[in-house]
């Protein structure tokens, strides 16, 4: 009885993590999605790393580019240089980048912040904002929103810096320092 149970519970939680895997890779190259686009980006207010609350309004007139992400997921973590270097060449044109974890825990994702020297802040999502988005259903997705809170593009699936850039460049009439 002890071996079938136990055998149960392996193949439960083979099966969650090839679920997770599955959905992840399922989005290994971005496409843009269109169901959100025009629509009022939800408020919203989330924890950061330091355990402090962090609101959609501390960003109000600014371009945000919401990334959402898993520490457990490859095209997530293959895609964060690329943020990190729109970061770089955005952060002096009113353009906010913001990773938002969907870990389950706040361990793994300060690591890995920490690890990778991440230069962007990353806050603690949730259910909520998930669903308020759209109720996506793999990561990574990424929502640029527009200095007027409505959501301009929507990416499903691992982005490119060339294709973030050519966005923003559209919001922000800017040449980017080369």
């Amino acid at each position: 009885m002890k071996q079938s149970n136990h055998r149960w519970n392996e193949i439960f939680w083979m099966s969650l993590v090839g679920l997770s895997l599955c959905l992840c890779l399922r989005s290994s190259k971005a496409s843009e999605v269109q169901t959100q686009i025009g629509k009022k980006a939800p408020t919203w207010e989330l924890v950061g790393l330091d355990g402090k609350s962090v609101s959609s309004s501390k960003y109000e007139g600014k371009i945000v580019v919401l990334n959402f992400w898993a520490t457990w997921c490859p095209p997530c973590r293959a895609e964060i240089p690329d943020f990190m270097k729109l970061h770089d060449d955005y952060k002096d044109k009113d353009v906010v980048v913001l990773g938002i974890s969907l870990d389950s825990g706040l361990g793994p994702v300060k690591r890995f912040v920490r690890t990778q020297k991440l230069n962007y802040p990353v806050l603690m999502g949730n259910g909520k904002l998930v669903d308020e988005l759209g109720n996506f259903s793999a990561v990574p997705q990424t929502f640029i929103i527009d200095d007027e809170g409505r959501i301009h593009t929507q990416f499903q699936g691992l982005v490119k810096f060339e294709a973030l850039e050519k966005k923003l460049k559209a919001l922000t009439y800017t040449e980017i320092k080369q």
